[in-house]
């Protein structure tokens, strides 16, 4: 199947092989497009099935932008969207939750939802400046509701919600074809294993859980800052992990500032890979982490816990890496 282009416009591409487990029923993707859908219906339907809620994210290049659990929305989201009170449905408030915690760098994203999208949904994101949406189902008349968003250039997929993909993955990379086995280690509230002190709650638990399958499809070294069910800022692609740690850190601390001038508190930091220095716990305790998750296993494993104790901090070790390229 001929693709519109590959990464850039001067490069074609093509499927090859596979595919019928997800359909452009409408538009013309891209590369691109097809690797930010992919990515991101993983996403949102893993963290589903791990939370039991709606889950919906906001995809550019390769990574989330946002991805958020279903839940109420606060004043500010209700305003910028011209939502009254306790108006939005599951799959609209799970979406307007992951276009909120980073809306510049979700302008022209992939969205991703796990339920059939529905009449409020469609009317919704006509409002808005996006390339394409994946979901694994579409009620009447949304498919050609959507259609018409981008002069009719905007991409529709649909995926088989039932798709199990098989275990090895493959790739090629300057004539050198490589194979692994597909991470597909389960995430559920057992992973969790919380060191010293403190315990977590339902809704501690839940945005943990939602912070370790965002970062297991975001671009390494990445952070996750996440609370009440969205992320708030998400660090991606960063070679140092204390870099991923500041730039999420700053971004959630934005998103607080359009809600509140006092500090942020009640934030859950989620690292796809374990956490090196205490410098990172520090910045962290900065910007208002008071539970962070890891996989544990640094030679600093005690600093960074000592740490995590001096600024009264759950720490939970996961044992699991989840780092994606």
């Amino acid at each position: 199947m001929q693709l519109r282009y590959g990464m850039n416009p001067h490069q074609s591409a093509r499927i090859v092989s596979g595919g019928d487990h997800v359909r452009a029923v409408h538009g013309s993707p891209s590369l691109i497009n097809y690797l930010d859908a992919l990515n991101a219906g993983q996403l949102v339907a893993e963290a589903a099935r791990a939370t039991g809620r709606v889950a919906a994210a906001s995809f550019k290049h390769v990574s989330p932008a946002g991805a958020a659990l279903a839940g109420s929305l606060d004043e500010t989201m209700r305003d910028r969207w011209g939502l009254g009170a306790d108006a939005a449905g599951p799959v609209t408030a799970a979406y307007v939750r992951a276009r909120d915690a980073d809306p510049r760098s979700s302008y022209g994203d992939m969205i991703a939802v796990s339920e059939p999208v529905d009449q409020q949904l469609a009317a919704l994101l006509a409002t808005v400046v996006s390339d394409g949406i994946i979901a694994p189902g579409y009620e009447p008349g949304t498919v050609a509701a959507l259609s018409r968003k981008k002069g009719g250039r905007f991409v529709v997929f649909e995926i088989d919600p039932t798709y199990e993909p098989p275990a090895p993955e493959v790739r090629t990379v300057l004539g050198v074809t490589f194979e692994q086995e597909r991470d597909h280690a389960p995430i559920g509230p057992d992973l969790l294993q919380v060191t010293g002190e403190g315990r977590l709650g339902p809704d501690a638990t839940a945005d943990a859980l939602l912070g370790l399958v965002a970062a297991r499809y975001t671009q390494s070294n990445s952070v996750v800052y996440v609370r009440d069910g969205m992320s708030i800022g998400i660090g991606a692609g960063q070679q140092s992990r204390i870099d991923c740690t500041r730039l999420a850190g700053d971004k959630a601390r934005e998103w607080w500032l359009r809600r509140d001038s006092g500090p942020l508190t009640g934030a859950t930091l989620v690292s796809d890979g374990y956490i090196p220095f205490r410098d990172n716990i520090d910045v962290a305790a900065a910007h208002g982490v008071e539970v962070v998750v890891e996989p544990g296993g640094s030679l600093r494993s005690d600093e960074v816990a000592e740490a995590c104790h001096e600024h009264r901090i759950t720490l939970v070790r996961t044992g699991l890496r989840l780092f994606h390229h």
